[in-house]
C-alpha cells in the first residue's frame, strides 16, 4: 500500500512505496529503518504491493524502507518496480517519483528504462569525507559523485540529499555535490538520538547553505533548524 509520510520525511513527498524490502546492504549505523528492516529480515521482493494504486497527481518516494539500488539487490526486481510504475502512471495527470540510492551507479544500468525519465533521481552527500565506522559498506563519496556526474550529464534530473550531515570540508563540500548538478539539495540531521555523529557547527552550515543557493534550490528540514540556520 501507499504510506501516507509522516515523521521527519521530505514534505515535497505525499507518499513513500516499498515494494523491496528488508535488510540494507550498505549498514550504516545511523539507519532510522535499521530496527524496522531487522525485524523483517533478508531482503525479499514484496509481490503483493504491485496491487497497489498510486493514484494521480502524487509525489511518490520509492523504496524508502531500504536501498533498492544495493548491490545485491537483483535486476528482475528492480525492473519489474520501475514497469510497473510506468505502466500505472497516468499520462494526463502523472505522478512524479523519488528514486533514492547510495549505490547511485547503479542507477547507469537503468537509465534506458522510460520510466527514469519520469523519476527524479537522488543520491546520499552526508559529508566530503568518509567515515568507516558509520558509513560502513556504503559506496565511497567519490563514487556516488562520479555516477551522478554522468546522469545528470545525461540530462537526467538530480537531486542530494546531505542528511544526517556530519563535519565536512566547505569547499570539498560545496565542489562534490555541485558536479552532481541537483536541482535539490536537501539539509537534514540525524534522527536517532541513539547514534552519535560527528556534526559541524551551525556557522559552517550556514555557509554551505550559502554557497549551495549560489546554483540551486536549498531545502532545510525542521530537524535541521536547531543549528539556528536562516
Amino acid at each position: 500500500m501507499l504510506n501516507k509520510r509522516i515523521g521527519n520525511m521530505y514534505k515535497f513527498i505525499d507518499y513513500t512505496w516499498n515494494p523491496i524490502r528488508g535488510g540494507c546492504l550498505h549498514d550504516c549505523s545511523y539507519c532510522y529503518m535499521k530496527r524496522y528492516n531487522e525485524e523483517v529480515g533478508k531482503i525479499l521482493l514484496a509481490s503483493w504491493e504491485f496491487r497497489t494504486g498510486l493514484g494521480t497527481g502524487n509525489s511518490i518516494f520509492i523504496g524508502s524502507s531500504t536501498d533498492m539500488f544495493a548491490d545485491n539487490i537483483p535486476s528482475g526486481w528492480i525492473k519489474k518496480v520501475l514497469d510497473y510504475c510506468y505502466q500505472t502512471n497516468d499520462p494526463v495527470k502523472p505522478n512524479t517519483f523519488l528514486l533514492q540510492s547510495k549505490n547511485s551507479k547503479r542507477f547507469l544500468e537503468f537509465l534506458n528504462h522510460p520510466f527514469m525519465e519520469r523519476a527524479v533521481l537522488c543520491t546520499t552527500i552526508e559529508s566530503n569525507r568518509f567515515y568507516p565506522d558509520i558509513m560502513n559498506n556504503a559506496p565511497q563519496i567519490e563514487e556516488r559523485v562520479k555516477a551522478m556526474e554522468e546522469i545528470a550529464g545525461k540530462g537526467f534530473k538530480t537531486m542530494v540529499t546531505a542528511e544526517p550531515l556530519m563535519e565536512f570540508d566547505l569547499d570539498e563540500m560545496v565542489s562534490i555535490i555541485k558536479r552532481c548538478k541537483p536541482r535539490l539539495v536537501n539539509i537534514g540531521r540525524n534522527t536517532r538520538g541513539n547514534i552519535s555523529l560527528p556534526e559541524p557547527p551551525s556557522e559552517k552550515v550556514q555557509k554551505l547553505i550559502d554557497e549551495l543557493k549560489q546554483f540551486t534550490k536549498v531545502n532545510v528540514k525542521d530537524n535541521a533548524k536547531v543549528w539556528s540556520v536562516k
